[in-house]
This record gives C-alpha cells, sequence and structure tokens, in this order.
C-alpha cells in the first residue's frame, strides 16, 4: 500500500492530498501569481505564534486533513472563520513529496527549546544545516497552552523565501462554495475540466450533521430502553432542535441518493461505451473501426487497413509463387 496515496473511503482520517487553505480574495490571487500564465504562487510568511523571535523562516502551509473534514479550520478557528478560510487549492500528497512539501515536526516545548538553542548554537556547517532544517519543519506541541496546540491542523511544509510555485497541471482540487466556482474556472481556463472543485464547507456540514444525529438517536434509543432515566421535560425543551436536525439528516440523505442516481447514469454511459468499442475492435487485428470487414475465409473481422494489408501480401506471395 502506497501511504500517500490512502484515501478516507478506505481509511477516513486519511488524505491523498495536502491543501492549503485561505480566503477568497487570496485564491484567486494565489492563482494570478505565478511568473506566467498558467502558474500560480502560494507566498510564503513567517507564521504568528509564541516562537515566532526565535522562528525566522518563511513557510507555504498546507493540511493533509480530509476534504470533508476541512470545514473544521473554520469550526475551530475564530481567526479563519474570521477571514472566511473555504477556499483552497490542492495538490497530490506524492506530487509535494517530490517537491520537499514536509510534515510538521511537533515538539513538546523542553525538547522545541533544545533544538532552537542548539540551531542557534556555534557548530559545525554540517549540523547546524541539520538542526535549522529541522527547526524550519519543528512546531510547539502546546502541551502547557490552553487550547492545546495545533496539532489538528496536519500541517506540511514547504520552506522557501518566497513561496510554492506550481502549475497549473499540479492543480487536483478547487476548494470553495459553489456560487463561487465561475470565477475560479475562468481563471484556471481548460485545466478547470481536469481539476475537482469541492464545497468543503458543505462536505463539512453534512458530515457533522449525520454525526450529531447518529448521536442523538443513541441517545434517545438508550433513554427510551431505561424509563426511569429519561427526561421527558428535557427532550421536549429541545423538541424543535431534534425536529431540525431529523430534517437536516434527511437533506444530507436526499443528497447521497442524488449522488448515486448519478453515479448510476455515469456507469451506464460507460457500459454502453464498452459495447461499442467492442462492436467495433477488430477480432483479427484488434484495431478499432467503425467500418470492420467480416472476411468469411478466415472467420475473423479485420479494420479495413489491415484487410487491405492482408490482400496485398496474399496477392504478392500468389505472384511469387
Amino acid at each position: 500500500m502506497k501511504a500517500f496515496e490512502i484515501e478516507p473511503k478506505l481509511k477516513p482520517d486519511m488524505s491523498r492530498f495536502l491543501i492549503h487553505m485561505t480566503g477568497k480574495d487570496a485564491i484567486k490571487s494565489i492563482l494570478n501569481g505565478g511568473r506566467h500564465k498558467e502558474e500560480g504562487l502560494i507566498r510564503a510568511q513567517v507564521p504568528n505564534g509564541p516562537k515566532s523571535e526565535s522562528f525566522n523562516h518563511k513557510i507555504s502551509c498546507f493540511t493533509e486533513t480530509p476534504i470533508f473534514a476541512l470545514g473544521g479550520f473554520v469550526a475551530i478557528s475564530k481567526r479563519r472563520n474570521a477571514e472566511n478560510m473555504q477556499y483552497g487549492v490542492g495538490f497530490r500528497k506524492f506530487y509535494m513529496v517530490e517537491h520537499n512539501v514536509r510534515p510538521t515536526i511537533y515538539l513538546d516545548n523542553e525538547v522545541l527549546g533544545q533544538l532552537f538553542k542548539a540551531a542557534d548554537a556555534d557548530s559545525s556547517d554540517g549540523v547546524n544545516s541539520l538542526l535549522d532544517t529541522l527547526k524550519s519543519l519543528a512546531h510547539p506541541l502546546g502541551e502547557k497552552m490552553p487550547l492545546q496546540g495545533f496539532t489538528w491542523e496536519r500541517e506540511w511544509r514547504f520552506i522557501d523565501e518566497t513561496g510554492f510555485y506550481f502549475d497549473y497541471d499540479a492543480i487536483e482540487v478547487i476548494c470553495c462554495p459553489k456560487e463561487e466556482q465561475p470565477e475560479l474556472l475562468s481563471i484556471l481556463g481548460r485545466h478547470s475540466e481536469r481539476i475537482r472543485f469541492v464545497d468543503s464547507w458543505a462536505q463539512y456540514k453534512e458530515h457533522t450533521q449525520h454525526i450529531k444525529h447518529t448521536d442523538f438517536k443513541e441517545k434517545i434509543s438508550n433513554a427510551l430502553s431505561s424509563h426511569d432515566e429519561f427526561k421527558t421535560d428535557e427532550f421536549l425543551e429541545n423538541y424543535e432542535d431534534h425536529v431540525s436536525s431529523l430534517n437536516s439528516y434527511r437533506q444530507y440523505l436526499l443528497s447521497l441518493q442524488n449522488n448515486a442516481n448519478d453515479i448510476d447514469e455515469k456507469l451506464q454511459e460507460l457500459k454502453e461505451w464498452k459495447q461499442y468499442i467492442d462492436a467495433n475492435t477488430a477480432s483479427f487485428c484488434g484495431h478499432f473501426s467503425e467500418n470492420l470487414i467480416w472476411r468469411s475465409d478466415f472467420e475473423e473481422s479485420f479494420c479495413p487497413e489491415c484487410s487491405s494489408d492482408f490482400n496485398e501480401g496474399l496477392a504478392k506471395a500468389m505472384r511469387e509463387d
């Protein structure tokens, strides 16, 4: 199993993509920021944080969070909520590893302090270079912080003074609300036909709603099975919320049904296409043609070109005899 290719359908907490999350104006600036028309740039910057005074590396940040969970960046962080970070540019993880993007190393305060101290001390060039590389990827674990740090971001970093340049060909995913897609489609041009556009915030709400509904259903079931613990007043007090939750869950199920119908149509199209290919593929030479020639002398079908070549070959052989 190639670890960089593991998808959520196999392991829900995994993703084969690395996504740079950003805001509405910023994503347009990123896509238009390259050195030529079909190149983008995710600009590097020194991150804010408790170690910012001793950390002067400019970095471009990405997350390996699965697409359906990216909405958590907005839900958890007040800053990201204020910046409306429902937008993102995503790339294959394998591609990013090839281009020197690396996972962040989360270290506790003591070890992180030792690393920074060693990196800033006089030492041999080789050791300093190694320590500086590690320092550029290091981030506080946050074990002594009230909010317990940022390990949930599942961050990866690209270390460069300018930032991460990328060709449009490398883009695999664009995250944005559906109503914002047309403008980004126009920027990306022909490349947009291959890129997967995802409303990650809508996906997040669907999945979290599903989880909330499941938790609520389990709570009610457990309460009903032990009447002495079931609080009728509490249930009635939250009745409207329960109804709203069920309606939202119903909409989620209907959206899944619509997706299933779309897949059924695609499967039928593929089946018909396969039948069309099979019906127009010569049994003798394996070439495709809508004008196959059946030759009873060989009980095989030929494409016109191969049938003609075969006739010429037979005629030549007869002349030589």
